[in-house]
């Protein structure tokens, strides 16, 4: 089947149409049409007349976008992942930019690996300067499929031709020279409109770019092309006359020699081929696309959204009775934990936080429980050094108060000698450092004699 080219070139006041017909794989010349004009009405209306009529499925429109007007970055990250690259290249793309991305028509090449992971060469173009363009093609009733960016859309249509070499492609907006290898864009240099004839300081300003273009290269010898309208054999001249061997690209389609200004139309209408477009930019996406292609998208968008809307509600479901399921499960648990806290502390009142409390009784417990075991000056130490008292007579101890500091005993013994031997074996303990009588009186029917002991603890605020 066979399908339209058509590359358009629009300069500063004439317009350049070129339509090639393209059938299994093989391309011949069409159409080649120039025409003047002074402002977007006329420029509208030749687009209109020359382009009137039905376009067959297949048909591909491509014009190309000033270089200068475009801010081309080259983004590096440390993945390959085309997923992760596409939800990072406008964050990437944003920090690189003088101006709010927000502003801007975006367009990428395919990313292509490298040995820290992805490079993806990205270019943006602001919406006023870019919906100008489309205007254009909207008013003349032009359906513009490809929107591509100068130089890339000329070397993505000729780079072939050149192979490996220079590109300069002189029309009157601009200049542009193209470092090209194995027909693939490397490099390139924008410099202003050649103005003719070409003066001297213009001359050497493209010489300059040329030197460091080709040190770049770093291959030796370079072919280097002109093309464009700007490309005239007194240019050539000027350039050769500087030891450079430049020649004006030569292109020949099916037989039919392509004239020199219409390289950059054709190139364009090269660029529309399939197997090009990943060396290349195409505005023409998103919110952008053609209304056809809108209309596809759109329906892609509604199906995703629906897709969307579902994962979401069968997420929020699970995540309900997930929650409905651990609330249970917790409501369970607290019940059980009040249970256990009421069988263990009947006498509790107040249960607010049960682990909370059970701690704190933990707590109370083991302080109570350090009065008699624990420290060298606990309960249990003070009962055993009692227990190791000599046989008296008779001793019988009625009240023992310990606290941090010292130990209180009352009792009654059989004599007034049994209190002080008494005494005098607990003064040689090593848990007391003084021991004072305090009181030792007969009893009334003078069969005992009642004591106060007050012994002071070796480790007076130890722990007990």
């Amino acid at each position: 089947m066979s399908k339209r080219l058509i590359g358009i070139e629009i300069g500063k006041s004439t317009l350049r149409i070129a339509i090639i017909n393209q059938v299994k794989g093989q391309v011949s010349v069409v159409s080649l049409q120039e025409v003047g004009y002074a402002d977007s009405g006329e420029l509208t209306a030749h687009l209109k007349e020359i382009l009137a009529g039905e376009f067959s499925f297949g048909d591909q429109l491509v014009t190309s976008l000033p270089a200068r007007d475009a801010y081309v970055r080259r983004l590096e990250f440390p993945f390959q992942d085309d997923k992760k690259i596409t939800s990072a290249i406008p964050f990437s793309l944003s920090a690189q930019l003088p101006v709010a991305i927000e502003n801007c028509a975006t367009a990428i090449q395919k990313a292509q690996p490298s040995d820290k992971g992805a490079v993806v060469t990205a270019a943006a173009v602001p919406i006023e300067t870019f919906q100008s363009l489309l205007s254009v093609f909207e008013e003349a009733d032009v359906p513009l499929h490809l929107v591509d960016l100068a130089p890339f859309s000329y070397v993505a249509g000729v780079g072939e031709q050149v192979g490996r070499g220079l590109l300069i492609c002189v029309t009157d907006q601009e200049t542009t020279i193209s470092l090209v290898q194995n027909g693939c864009l490397v490099d390139y240099r924008i410099l202003a409109a050649i103005e003719k004839p070409a003066k001297m300081v213009q001359i050497q300003q493209l010489l300059r770019e040329i030197r460091i273009l080709k040190q770049i290269s770093e291959e030796g010898d370079l072919n280097l092309c002109l093309m464009g309208e700007g490309s005239t054999p007194e240019l050539a001249e000027a350039l050769q006359s500087s030891g450079l061997e430049v020649e004006i690209l030569s292109l020949e389609l099916s037989g039919q020699m392509v004239d020199d200004s219409f390289l950059p139309a054709v190139a364009l209408a090269l660029r529309a081929r399939a197997d090009k477009h990943d060396k290349s930019f195409n505005f023409r996406r998103g919110q952008f696309a053609l209304k056809g292609e809108w209309a596809n998208l759109k329906r892609k968008l509604v199906l995703l959204a629906t897709l969307l809307g579902m994962s979401i509600l069968i997420l929020i479901g699970s995540m309900t009775f997930k929650y409905v399921d651990n609330a249970g499960r917790a409501e369970k648990l607290q019940t059980e934990m009040v249970n256990v806290y009421r069988s263990l502390f009947p006498e509790a009142t107040i249960i607010v936080d049960v682990p909370l409390q059970l701690k704190s009784a933990i707590v109370s417990l083991q302080e109570k429980g350090s009065l008699i075991t624990a420290g060298k000056s606990s309960t249990l130490a003070v009962l055993k050094e009692l227990s190791t008292l000599p046989g008296l007579v008779t001793v019988e101890f009625q009240e023992l108060v310990l606290s941090t500091e010292e130990l209180k005993l009352t009792g009654w013994t059989a004599s007034f000698e049994a209190v002080n031997q008494m005494a005098k074996v607990l003064g040689k303990s090593p848990l007391f450092t003084k021991i004072q009588v305090t009181d030792a009186k007969m009893s009334l029917d003078g069969s005992r004699i009642d004591f106060r002991l007050l012994l002071s603890l070796a480790n007076p605020g130890a722990e007990q």
